[in-house]
């Protein structure tokens, strides 16, 4: 008489198991396949789209943020470029033209700052989802 081995198991009825697992199983049931891959390609499709969408967003969130800065640096340039000739001039910080200019490049900074700061925010909570 032959002794099963460790991996079979002699009670086991593969009669009764499920017939359409079995056929999947050993390979000829490709409906199951099938569906199998349609859901695997439309996850993967979903996910391909997220990236892309994600990435778009990315991109103009940067280009918001570098034509914002640009923008700030072509009005503050004649500023800071008076500002510097003024002070190389002669002229003393707490003059009121040396006052204003030095408060209108803090006011322009800060909301630099903030932008940055709330454009990066908003990156990081798109990218959690």
């Amino acid at each position: 008489m032959k002794q099963p081995g460790p991996l079979t198991n002699p009670q086991a009825d593969w009669r009764n198991a499920d017939p359409q697992i079995i056929e999947m199983l050993a390979g000829m049931n490709a409906a199951a396949d099938m569906k199998v891959v349609q859901r695997t390609r439309r996850a993967v499709m979903l996910a391909a789209a997220e990236l892309r969408e994600q990435r778009r967003r990315s991109r103009r969130n940067m280009a918001v943020v570098l034509l914002t800065i640009a923008v700030f640096a072509m009005v503050l340039t004649p500023a800071i470029w008076s500002s510097v000739d003024d002070f190389l001039g002669g002229e003393q910080w707490f003059e009121l033209p040396g006052m204003v200019m030095v408060l209108v490049l803090l006011l322009f900074s800060t909301i630099v700052a903030a932008l940055i700061i709330g454009f990066r925010g908003q990156r990081q909570m798109h990218g959690r989802r």
